[in-house]
């Protein structure tokens, strides 16, 4: 009588073990609702009004934390030592405002966008589009990874682009700097 239970019984066990094991990815929580124009950036503590410049990541704990682009989470990150798993970091597709995870955008980083914070790094969840932009803007491509490691040493993140959120994001220069292009 054993044998005749046995195998529907290990056939409906295994099945619970496969739907336990696989639920990991889909229990991941999603991007947080940010409430556009009422929540604040946790970095800069300035209102988050442009959808399309927005990040966020979700720690370990369930914490949820937003920014107003992407430079102030990595900025946010670096003061903080938070462990950020990049399958919890989303930021928008800076065209169609949806929301990707970092480890499928395209990101593009460049002086020619201004971003909330002026730090101009945008992302695409498309790599062609990110490419037609890059080359319209004189941009290159670049993953998560390299946005990630190089942005601080490349100074996207330094401490002057909190000025630079009114300039356009053009290069800031200090006053006592030469301006001398050679003319003359």
């Amino acid at each position: 009588m054993s044998s005749r239970f046995g195998l529907p019984l290990g056939i409906l066990l295994m099945i619970v073990l496969a739907a336990c094991g696989s639920s990991s990815a889909s229990d991941a929580p999603g991007p947080p609702d940010i409430k556009y124009g009422r929540d604040v950036c946790v970095e800069c503590g300035m209102i988050i009004n442009e959808e399309k410049f927005a990040a966020a990541y979700t720690l370990g704990d369930g914490t949820e934390k937003t920014f107003d682009d992407v430079g102030n989470l990595i900025r946010h990150q670096r003061k903080t030592g938070d462990v950020i798993d990049p399958d919890r970091t989303w930021v928008h597709d800076v065209e169609t405002v949806d929301w990707i995870s970092v480890t499928r955008a395209y990101f593009v980083a460049t002086s020619s966008v201004t971003t909330p914070m002026g730090h101009g790094i945008v992302a695409f969840s498309d790599e062609g589009r990110a490419s037609s932009f890059a080359s319209d803007v004189d941009g290159e491509v670049i993953r998560w990874d390299v946005v990630f490691a190089l942005a601080e040493h490349d100074g996207l993140i330094g401490d002057h682009h909190t000025e630079m959120g009114d300039m356009g994001g053009m290069d800031h220069t200090d006053d006592n700097s030469s301006h001398d292009h050679g003319d003359g």
